[in-house]
């Protein structure tokens, strides 16, 4: 997992309509009311050139834009996203190994 972009918005935008106009047609809210701080984000899973990613979106002014890019074998969570705001560091992923039932 890394982070592409971080920013901010100084007019209330609706996530849906920013991943519309960025191309992206595959989104889903995760998370509505993720706390850290005082503060309220909103987390989405979006699809973007057959790549998965998370937008972390911030509900008070001003908005905060968070852009994440889930590279093959990344797991989301909203705690990774606490521990990003509270350190600045994203935690370290974990490959996941299955056995193959026959």
């Amino acid at each position: 997992m890394k982070i592409l972009k971080e920013g901010m918005c100084k007019r209330p935008i609706e996530a849906a309509d920013l991943l519309e106009r960025k191309g992206c047609d595959h989104f889903t809210l995760l998370e509505n009311d993720v706390q850290i701080s005082g503060r309220f984000y909103e987390l989405w899973w979006y699809s973007y050139q057959d790549e998965n990613h998370i937008l972390a979106k911030g509900k008070q002014y001003p908005y905060f834009l968070h852009f994440f890019l889930l590279e093959a074998g990344d797991a989301f969570e909203a705690n990774d996203f606490t521990t990003y705001i509270k350190t600045g560091e994203l935690k370290a992923q974990q490959p996941n190994f299955f056995e193959e039932i026959i």
